[in-house]
C-alpha cells in the first residue's frame, strides 16, 4: 500500500525566481567552459626585461628635486618626499637647508613669509637630526652623514632659544642676510 503523494502547488514568483536562477548558472556554466588562449612563450629576439627595483618611498621625489634647477619646484618635491616617507632624513635635512637657506631672500620682500620659513627650516633640520641619531638612512654614504651633521651642528647650535619667540627668530634671520 502506497502513501498518496501531496502536491503543493507552487507559487508562480518562486517558480520564475527558480527559472531565472537556472539561466543564470546555464550562463555562468557556459562562459566558465570556454577556454582562454594558452599562454605563447616569449619571442626568441625579445630583449631582456629589466627588473624594477623596489624604491624606498620619498627617494623618487628626493632624487628628482636635484635634477631641477627651478628652487620653488625643488622645495615642492622635497615636501612631497617628506610626506611620503616621514622617516627619510635625506629629504629633512635637505629640506630644511633650503628654507634656511631661502628665508634670508625671502625676508626682503616678504617678512612674515621669512619667518615662518625660517621656523619650518629649523624644523625640518631638527627632525633630520632626530633621525640621523636614529640611524635613518636611505640614500647617504657615510661622508655624506658626516658632512649633513657638521652643517647641522652649525645651523641648529642655538636654535631652541631662537625658536623660543618671534623677535628671537626674526633677529636671528636678519644675522644672516646681512
Amino acid at each position: 500500500m502506497s502513501l498518496p503523494q501531496v502536491v503543493y502547488p507552487m507559487p508562480p514568483i518562486v517558480r520564475r525566481s527558480l527559472l531565472a536562477a537556472r539561466v543564470a548558472l546555464a550562463i555562468g556554466v557556459v562562459a566558465c567552459s570556454k577556454t582562454s588562449p594558452h599562454p605563447q612563450a616569449p619571442a626568441a629576439n625579445s630583449g631582456v626585461v629589466p627588473v624594477q627595483s623596489a624604491e624606498i618611498a620619498g627617494v623618487k621625489d628626493y632624487r628628482l628635486a636635484f635634477k631641477t634647477e627651478d628652487l620653488d619646484e625643488r622645495l615642492h618635491l622635497l615636501e612631497l618626499a617628506v610626506r611620503a616617507n616621514p622617516r627619510l632624513a635625506e629629504a629633512w635635512y635637505e629640506l630644511g637647508r633650503l628654507k634656511v637657506r631661502r628665508a634670508p631672500v625671502v625676508i626682503k620682500t616678504n617678512e612674515l613669509q621669512a619667518v615662518a620659513m625660517f621656523r619650518e627650516g629649523l624644523e625640518a633640520e631638527q627632525e633630520a637630526l632626530r633621525l640621523l641619531d636614529s640611524g635613518k638612512l636611505a640614500v647617504w654614504t657615510s661622508d655624506e652623514e658626516i658632512q649633513a651633521r657638521e652643517s647641522l651642528a652649525t645651523d641648529l647650535a642655538n636654535a631652541n632659544e631662537v625658536m623660543a619667540d618671534q623677535d628671537s627668530l626674526l633677529n636671528a634671520l636678519r644675522m644672516r642676510t646681512y
